[in-house]
């Protein structure tokens, strides 16, 4: 199973989208979406419900999808 950071990347690329144009949707820093991206920093929910919204996409994390 894909980790969460991998998801996040395949999605925004599939939306042929750019980091900081997320990173502007979502009202977050471009370097915390490439930490999460990479694996280097562990994502609060808060944070992915901001990821997810400005993606127009849900996530899983287990048994919860969000």
């Amino acid at each position: 199973m894909d980790n969460i950071g991998i998801q996040l990347k395949k999605i925004r690329l599939n939306r042929e989208m750019e980091i900081d144009k997320l990173a502007w949707l979502s009202g977050l820093n471009a370097g915390t979406i490439a930490a999460i991206e990479e694996g280097d920093l562990d994502i609060q929910v808060s944070i992915l419900t901001k990821i997810s919204e400005a993606l127009n996409c849900t996530f899983s994390i287990g048994d919860v999808s969000i």
